[in-house]
């Protein structure tokens, strides 16, 4: 019993381990018409959004369309950034 309330301890470190080296990542990915430029962390927190180029002219289907794109590409690499530095830390290698 004591043996699996240490190795939750542990998990429980480890996981706090991960949360703080994720929100210390980040990453920064442009929508696919080069309009909008998003920030962010491993911990999937939006740190920034940048407007590359004017959009005045550009219709909104296409605005929402990009930052549709923009925000489903950010989730995506940063659940793949997660998914590695939790390999990491459980000594997996971060295969993902």
């Amino acid at each position: 019993m004591f043996n699996k309330i240490k190795d939750l301890m542990q998990l429980r470190s480890k996981m706090a381990e991960v949360k703080k080296r994720l929100d210390t990542m980040v990453i920064k990915v442009e929508s696919p018409s080069k309009f909008f430029e998003i920030t962010i962390s491993g911990s999937q927190e939006v740190k920034e959004i940048k407007i590359l180029k004017d959009i005045k002219n550009v219709s909104s289907s296409d605005i929402e369309t990009d930052l549709q794109a923009l925000f489903n590409k950010a989730v995506k690499d940063s659940q793949i950034m997660a998914a590695q530095a939790m390999g990491d830390i459980a000594g997996m290698g971060g295969a993902a």
